[in-house]
């Protein structure tokens, strides 16, 4: 129960803290997210490819090793922030950001890293 909690505070603050981050990033111009991303949990337990297609702040592309959510998504660059929604019928739009080529946050519930793949 006590564990529960805390990861559930933890996840709030997390929320919070990319809100915050989220809002400063947008006062920044779009990141350039087009490419090939490649990575895995930070556990290592699975490896996902990620493909992306920006036009202007607007994203398509595709993932796969992302579980139930693998397929088709669409989403939104704000500064040096990623805001996906996957094409699968959920409503999972998770947050990630964006540092040069590596993409970091949380994805399927996981927290995942991802590189580009030049």
């Amino acid at each position: 129960m006590r564990h529960n909690l805390m990861k559930r505070t933890m996840l709030v603050l997390l929320g919070l803290w990319i809100v915050m981050a989220a809002g400063y990033a947008s006062a920044e111009s779009a990141a350039d997210v087009n490419g090939t991303w490649v990575g895995s949990t930070v556990r290592g337990a699975a490896t996902m490819t990620l493909v992306l297609k920006q036009t202007g702040n607007s994203l398509k592309g595709t993932i796969v090793g992302a579980g139930t959510d693998d397929g088709p998504l669409n989403g939104r660059v704000d500064g040096n922030t990623i805001r996906l929604r996957f094409d699968n019928g959920t409503d999972v739009t998770p947050l990630l950001n964006v540092k040069g080529d590596e993409i970091t946050g949380l994805l399927s519930g996981t927290e995942v890293t991802l590189r580009r793949v030049k």
